[in-house]
């Protein structure tokens, strides 16, 4: 058993919006939320994490724990209940507090994809896809961001020109499709629609956040088979694009699950050797703003310019808050 005090990192989800899924379909509120954290040991009958052991961890199950809700000061942790991590002495927790989801999630989708393999990431400054371009990079694959707005562009070419073989291209650029043809491998002549002879093309893509991004991409950048993870949703017109890609080309489609990727054997072993990346400088987690849990409804209002709180809506912003349970 383990008792740790905790900082977490994850924003507060919207409630309402995940009742509609069904998630949260029995929650009585109020309820304390959170799947996430990191902290140091203050008591424990567990050989591996002795007391003043600095872990992270992660709750197995996300939405169906009895005992579901890390946001407090101190929070009782089994190895049957949550991924609990240790952190390398040389790494600062509130870096591994910007990372612990996002890390197990690019390791879970990166998981698919063979050597070397060239790989399309969308929503690439997120979370994840900052985590996946990353370790993605690192671990020989070729990437290829997705961004929007040449800010965000410029930012990733400048931060993570040390990863490895990374590109960019941002898709408010008029025309961004054809500036991705050359990065991705593919072919300028475009093949008839009932055609699977396509000329090359993108490895795979890694999706969260579907629409007209994802339908693109699938439609003229990947080679026939290549393979498809997706964590998102994708609605409407561009769902009837996505399936009609994904049929034409024989695409591998593949669900990233967290869940499942934690319960295999060597899922601490790499998380952790992501993490000792952290302590070279090599993966660089990004947080914005580190703010106290009692400001956090202050930090999801886009605030006035002369307040002393910090806004999650700031244009612009890279990186997570990070929730301070003092």
């Amino acid at each position: 058993m383990v008792v740790t005090r905790v900082r977490l990192h994850q924003r507060p989800p919207t409630i309402g919006a995940q009742n509609c899924s069904g998630r949260f379909a029995e929650l009585e509120l109020p309820h304390v939320l959170g799947v996430e954290g990191v902290g140091v040991v203050l008591k424990s009958r567990c050989e591996s994490f002795q007391e003043g052991a600095r872990i992270a961890f992660l709750l197995k199950k996300f939405f169906n724990d009895e005992s579901h809700g890390c946001w407090q000061r101190r929070l009782i942790l089994d190895e049957h209940r949550a991924m609990i991590l240790a952190v390398p002495a040389v790494v600062g927790l509130n870096q591994i507090a910007a990372c612990t989801t996002s890390t197990v999630a690019a390791l879970a989708f990166l998981k698919f994809f063979p050597p070397a393999s060239q790989i399309i990431v969308t929503a690439a400054c997120g979370a994840v896809g900052l985590a996946t371009m990353q370790l993605g990079a690192l671990r020989g694959h070729r990437m290829i961001g997705l961004v929007r707005g040449p800010e965000r562009a410029a930012w990733i070419a400048k931060e993570l020109v040390g990863c490895g073989s990374i590109a960019v291209v941002d898709t408010d650029a008029p025309g961004w499709i054809r500036l991705a043809f050359p990065m991705s491998g593919k072919g300028e002549l475009i093949a008839p629609p009932d055609s699977t002879d396509v000329g090359g093309g993108a490895d795979g893509i890694i999706d969260g956040v579907g629409g007209e991004v994802l339908a693109l991409a699938l439609e003229e950048l990947l080679r026939v088979r290549a393979i498809v993870v997706r964590y998102s949703a994708v609605l409407g017109e561009d769902a009837a694009r996505v399936d009609a890609a994904q049929h034409r080309l024989h695409l591998q489609v593949r669900y990233g699950n967290i869940e499942e990727f934690m319960a295999s054997l060597d899922a601490v072993r790499q998380v952790e050797a992501a993490f000792a990346l952290i302590g070279d400088a090599r993966y660089q987690p990004k947080a914005w703003h580190v703010a106290s849990w009692k400001e956090v409804a202050e930090c999801m209002k886009d605030q006035p310019i002369w307040t002393r709180h910090a806004t999650q809506v700031k244009p612009g912003r890279i990186g997570r808050i990070i929730l301070k349970f003092d």
